[in-house]
């Protein structure tokens, strides 16, 4: 096993065994990895502070896994960002945890040509900290994300939404009517191809 240096955005933490977390973690290429954080729930020292929670962007120093389909082991992580306003709103960390799925489901392990997928999330994650209405960033999200998958074809009406940055979601907010008359069907193509995607 090599080491490695890294820096994740944390996807989805899962209890394993008494004090193991297992880790899916999204790499600056759009990749993700699977890691094992032994003992992770009774260090303080390699992951203290809370710091191997979805949402964080972190730092991550581990070995990698010398064979395919085994998990990479987790030595120590550092925190980078926690969005911390989206734990003060359950509505934001709902959406955030939406963004973490949808982007979960189409990232895979061997992808090193998916910056676009890193930077989308990383956008979503900042800007649903203080987005004034959550359905227009619900919105700009999906239609990014679509657009990026090769789902949809950019049309008129979706020109403001893909042509704004995710930072940009709050000058979006007089297009509410258009988002009340579209999201139902946008959401139902994002569904779709993520009950596919993962065929």
């Amino acid at each position: 096993m090599s080491q490695a240096k890294d820096r994740f955005i944390i996807l989805k933490a899962i209890k394993y065994s008494e004090a193991d977390l297992i880790l899916h973690a999204l790499s600056p290429h759009g990749e993700k990895l699977s890691f094992i954080a032994r003992g992770a729930l009774r260090s303080k020292k390699r992951f203290g502070g809370g710091v191997l929670e979805p949402t964080h962007f972190v730092s991550f120093t581990y070995k990698r896994s010398s064979e395919e389909g085994q998990l990479n082991v987790l030595q120590e992580a550092s925190l980078i960002n926690d969005f911390a306003a989206l734990r003060k709103d359950y509505d934001r960390l709902e959406l955030a945890l939406h963004f973490l799925e949808c982007v979960s489901r189409v990232s895979q392990e061997g992808d090193q040509n998916s910056e676009f997928l890193f930077n989308l999330l990383g956008n979503a994650l900042k800007a649903a900290e203080s987005a004034e209405d959550h359905l227009v960033l619900k919105m700009h999200f999906y239609l990014k994300f679509l657009l990026q998958q090769g789902v949809v074809q950019a049309e008129p009406w979706m020109t403001p939404f893909l042509r704004a940055n995710l930072s940009e979601t709050n000058n979006l907010l007089s297009y509410r009517p258009l988002v009340d008359d579209e999201l139902t069907n946008v959401e139902a193509m994002v569904k779709h191809y993520l009950q596919h995607a993962t065929l």
